[in-house]
């Protein structure tokens, strides 16, 4: 059996070694070990400064092959990519493993690009995973908790319209279905208000703005879900920007309608009683509604 552990924590200390060499069993057969090259700052990982952390990596590495090989497990390893699922990809390539062996953090602990690590990997491997979760940065790490993973178990949630795109929820194909038709219903509010004559005011000024920014949340979030889910569109981006287009396209429709009515009152119904109390009520209802759904849709997104 070929295995390779994924050392995010550098083995050390009795207990970690005991449990890991327990979990390879009796005849681990291959070993190979690759330790990422974690940074701490989620901005370096982004731009791909990895320079200061090749260094502790290659030291993560070199005390894990020394606990192995006194425990009698003859291993290999190198330094991996930054991004763990990567430096898991190329060593399953070169080695065709028959299982993953994580030793690594809880997500409150752990460096930005192991968080929600176990879940990409149930998702995204055919293999089964197994993680030892321990303490961060002792020099005898107590063992915390032990994940597995199904091979390809993520795979199976949710539906999946291609073979070449990831399981969508039913929260998910909500998101779509509603990004798609509000983004479509606002561009014809927006246009509508150009036709006036008399052209160009604050309301359709304010709907136009509307519309590009919902659109464009949109356009992220539908993306994000299509394409980039295997990259890292998880957490906390992908809820935020599932909120943001479940609550804020049918609010900023909600708030394009009432600019509407405001406008086709003040256009056509002048002569025939919109004036008075209503259209003090709806050009209010315009003028200060706009900035507060947007500001509460923003809101909603983040908090809930």
């Amino acid at each position: 059996m070929r295995v390779v552990i994924v050392a995010n924590e550098a083995v050390s200390g009795r207990e970690l070694r005991e449990s890991l060499v327990a979990h390879l069993g009796n005849r681990p057969g291959s070993v190979f070990v690759v330790a990422p090259a974690l940074v701490e700052s989620g901005l370096k990982y982004q731009l791909g400064d990895v320079d200061d952390a090749i260094e502790p990596a290659r030291q993560r590495l070199q005390r894990t092959l020394e606990e192995l090989r006194a425990a009698g497990i003859d291993a290999e390893g190198e330094v991996g990519d930054s991004d763990p699922m990567v430096a898991i990809g190329d060593e399953m390539q070169k080695l065709q493993p028959d299982r993953v062996l994580v030793v690594g953090h809880r997500d409150e602990d752990g460096v930005f690009a192991e968080r929600g690590l176990l879940e990409q990997m149930q998702r995204d491997l055919d293999l089964p995973v197994t993680e030892l979760v321990v303490e961060k940065g002792k020099s005898s790490p107590h063992v915390l908790g032990v994940e597995r993973t199904d091979p390809g178990a993520g795979r199976g949630k949710g539906w999946r319209p291609s073979a070449n795109l990831p399981p969508l929820s039913r929260l998910d194909v909500a998101g779509i279905v509603i990004a798609v038709v509000g983004t479509l219903l606002l561009a014809v509010l927006a246009a509508e208000c150009m036709s006036h004559e008399g052209g160009f005011d604050a309301a359709c000024a304010a709907r136009i703005l509307i519309a590009v920014a919902v659109a464009l949340v949109n356009l992220a979030h539908v993306v994000g879900l299509l394409l980039f889910q295997s990259v890292g569109y998880e957490g906390i981006w992908s809820r935020f920007f599932a909120r943001l287009s479940l609550i804020g396209t049918p609010t900023a429709v909600a708030v394009a309608l009432v600019n509407l009515a405001h406008v086709v009152g003040l256009l056509l119904f002048q002569s025939v009683g919109y004036e008075g109390i209503w259209s003090r009520f709806f050009a209010r209802l315009s003028l200060i509604g706009t900035p507060t759904a947007v500001a509460v849709s923003l809101l909603l997104g983040l908090w809930m």
